[in-house]
């Protein structure tokens, strides 16, 4: 019976400690999270207005690192993307340029998207709602 008693605290106790989340996922996006088998461990988006501040942006770059460095998949634009958000569907790959990295660019659109959404399987996984302007 005090083994018994042991085991159910240990269980409780597993129960009230909540596991650790990332910040601002909603509970669509974990689940999502779940179904997918890519894991972004960082993304980053950025406007290029090289070679200076008085030239018209040039680029929309996005840049992501999967958690999994072998992992081989692609990035594609979705044609659900609206002039407030960029989808982008990222999808299994049999071989990748560059596995474990994935990258997409296109001329800046107009207007710039406020967020960049990332879908895998059909929901939203991810997103970035900051773009950095670089010069």
């Amino acid at each position: 019976m005090r083994v018994q008693t042991i085991l159910l605290a240990l269980m409780l106790a597993g129960c009230a400690t909540p596991a650790p989340e990332a910040p601002n996922v909603t509970t669509g996006q974990a689940l999502a999270q779940l179904a997918c088998p890519h894991r972004i461990a960082e993304a980053h988006a950025w406007v290029n207005h090289m070679p200076g501040p008085n030239r018209a942006p040039q680029t929309l770059s996005v840049d992501i690192r999967l958690v999994e460095a072998t992992d081989t998949a692609i990035v594609l634009k979705s044609s659900a993307s609206t002039g407030d958000t960029l989808i982008l569907e990222i999808r299994n790959a049999p071989a990748a340029p560059d596995p474990g990295r994935l990258s997409f660019r296109e001329p800046v659109p107009d207007p710039l998207p406020k967020k960049i959404s990332f879908f895998c399987r059909g929901a939203e996984i991810s997103a970035l709602t900051m773009i950095d302007q670089v010069y």
